[in-house]
C-alpha cells in the first residue's frame, strides 16, 4: 500500500511541474495558480523558474500553442 500513496504524490509533483512550466512559458496571468503549482512542484519548479523565459512560448524544447490575449 505504501507504493500506491507515493505514486500519487509523484504524479501530483510531475503535473505541477508541467503546469508551472506551461504557465511560465505562456506568461499566464493567474498568480494564484502559478504559486500553487510552484509549491506543489518544488524543487522542480525552481528549475523551471530559472530555465524558462517568461512568455517564450517554449518549455523544455517543446513549442507550446500560442495564447491569444483576452480582451
Amino acid at each position: 500500500m505504501v507504493n500506491g500513496s507515493t505514486e500519487g504524490v509523484g504524479a501530483i509533483w510531475v503535473l505541477a511541474n508541467a503546469s508551472y512550466a506551461g504557465m511560465r512559458a505562456q506568461a499566464h496571468s493567474s498568480i494564484a495558480w502559478r504559486v500553487l503549482s510552484f509549491i506543489f512542484g518544488f524543487p522542480g519548479t525552481l528549475l523551471s523558474f530559472l530555465v524558462i523565459r517568461e512568455g517564450s512560448e517554449r518549455a523544455y524544447g517543446v513549442d507550446l500553442p500560442r495564447r491569444t490575449p483576452r480582451m
